[in-house]
C-alpha cells in the first residue's frame, strides 16, 4: 500500500498565477507558500492547484495572505520538487494600506 500526504500552513510569497498546459487541454495555478519550521529556518513550497481548485485559488490567493494545503508531493522530470493541492483553506489576507489624511 502506497499513501502520501502533506499539510502545509504558511504564508504565500507570490501571487497566484493562472496557466494553461502546453497542449491547452490543462487549466491550473501556481503559487509559492513559506513554511516557518523554527526562528530561522523558513522552507519555500511551490504549490500547483488544478482545474476548478485552481480557478479559485487564482482568484483569492495573494502575496502576503496566509493559506493551508493539503496534498501530495511531486517530483518532475527536471527533480524539482512541488505540492499538488487537493485542498486549501484560505487565511488572513493583507489588508491593503490606507493613504494617510495629511492634518494642517
Amino acid at each position: 500500500m502506497n499513501y502520501q500526504k502533506v499539510i502545509l500552513v504558511g504564508n504565500v510569497t507570490k501571487d497566484a498565477k493562472r496557466q494553461t498546459s502546453k497542449k491547452g487541454d490543462v487549466h491550473f495555478t501556481t503559487f509559492s507558500l513559506a513554511v516557518s519550521s523554527g526562528k530561522d529556518s523558513t522552507t519555500y513550497f511551490p504549490i500547483v492547484a488544478f482545474e476548478k481548485l485552481g480557478e479559485i485559488a487564482a482568484k483569492y490567493i495573494a502575496k502576503g495572505s496566509q493559506a493551508l494545503v493539503e496534498g501530495r508531493f511531486h517530483l518532475s522530470d527536471k527533480g524539482r520538487v512541488s505540492v499538488i493541492a487537493d485542498k486549501i483553506q484560505f487565511g488572513a489576507r493583507p489588508s491593503p494600506i490606507k493613504p494617510v489624511e495629511k492634518v494642517e
